[in-house]
């Protein structure tokens, strides 16, 4: 069963919007990570948690179980981890001996230590513990893994197993896509202009047995541009894409501000997209013709191409393209 639903869930601060086109179930279990900024982050928590009503659209929330950790969130510095937490076991009225979960939270050696003095990955696993203590069914986590240790994530990840063990569903947002890999099954990115877009990820594994002997037909007019991430394959259809850029022989997807590097050469790239709808403007530049709103000329020799929504980008247009693109174009 759901825990909650967003449906075309759109919300305004000041007459200003700030998010929109949200659509999401979470369900039991889900490991949802979600790529926005701080701000973003801040309205969408609220919105899940029932602090704050859409502007448009419908939010459904089935449990009242749900643990908001935020960034700014701070402990009490002055008392030891033991302390601390067991002021939040009497809150939570949680029964079991707090002693059975402090391996699970990897704090065994500070459990008698006063806060101030601890590491920011042992403040970060004393948050979880924190929320684990109130049986959450939904946690809310803004970037937990940020300014961690790669030990630090290891811990906090290990211990973020234990609550997914107990069913417990963790939306977490950062603005950060390897944080979110790190963290999730199913990662969107929350786009200002469209909203929210689930991001194709496949995992490096070997393919099973039930997928090499599928006997239904492949499509066999479908591309996607893939790049590594961690220990993951992003793929991207091209209408996701702005424009590649070739810096140092070294292709780089940009979508909006966000930069993807992929192991294809500019002279690859141009092969399988310009049946997409690509234009090689630049010997560094391939750009999404669906993408370009402006053609500015600055002088006779001088052109540069304005892309929709962001219009302080600019892409330079080779002079001896322009005839070529004109005729593509029909202008």
């Amino acid at each position: 069963m759901p825990l909650l639903t967003l449906e075309n869930v759109m919300k305004q601060e000041n007459d200003r919007t700030v998010l929109k086109n949200l659509t999401l179930t979470i369900e039991e279990k889900s490991q949802i990570g979600i790529k926005m900024t701080h701000h973003e982050s801040l309205v969408f928590f609220k919105l899940l948690s029932g602090e704050l009503a859409p502007s448009s659209g419908d939010v459904k929330i089935e449990t009242s179980a749900i643990v908001t950790e935020l960034t700014e969130d701070a402990l009490y510095e002055g008392l030891t981890v033991s302390s601390y937490l067991n002021i939040f076991k009497k809150l939570a009225d949680f029964q079991e001996p707090l002693e059975t979960f402090i391996g699970v939270f990897s704090l065994s050696d500070v459990w008698h230590t006063r806060i101030s003095r601890l590491s920011l990955d042992q403040k970060k696993r004393i948050s979880l513990f924190r929320m684990f203590l109130f049986s959450p069914r939904l946690l809310l986590i803004q970037s937990p893994l940020s300014n961690a240790t790669d030990e630090g994530i290891e811990l906090y990840l290990q211990a973020l197993d234990h609550l997914r063990s107990k069913n417990t569903a963790v939306v977490c947002t950062s603005t950060f896509l390897e944080e979110l890999l790190l963290l999730s099954n199913d990662v969107y990115r929350y786009n200002r202009y469209t909203g929210l877009e689930k991001t194709d990820l496949a995992d490096s594994g070997i393919s099973t047995q039930s997928e090499t002997n599928d006997p239904d037909p492949k499509p066999n007019k479908v591309y996607k541009v893939s790049s590594r991430m961690a220990d993951k394959t992003i793929f991207f259809s091209p209408n996701e894409i702005d424009f590649i850029e070739s810096v140092n022989s070294v292709s780089t997807i940009r979508i909006g501000e966000e930069h993807f590097p992929t192991d294809l050469t500019m002279n690859e790239l141009e092969a399988k997209l310009t049946n997409f709808g690509f234009f090689r403007c630049h010997r560094s530049y391939l750009v999404n013709l669906q993408r370009v709103s402006e053609l500015v000329s600055y002088s006779k020799n001088s052109y540069t191409l304005v892309l929709k929504g962001n219009t302080n980008l600019k892409l330079p247009l080779s002079r001896n393209r322009l005839e070529e693109m004109k005729a593509l174009m029909e202008f």
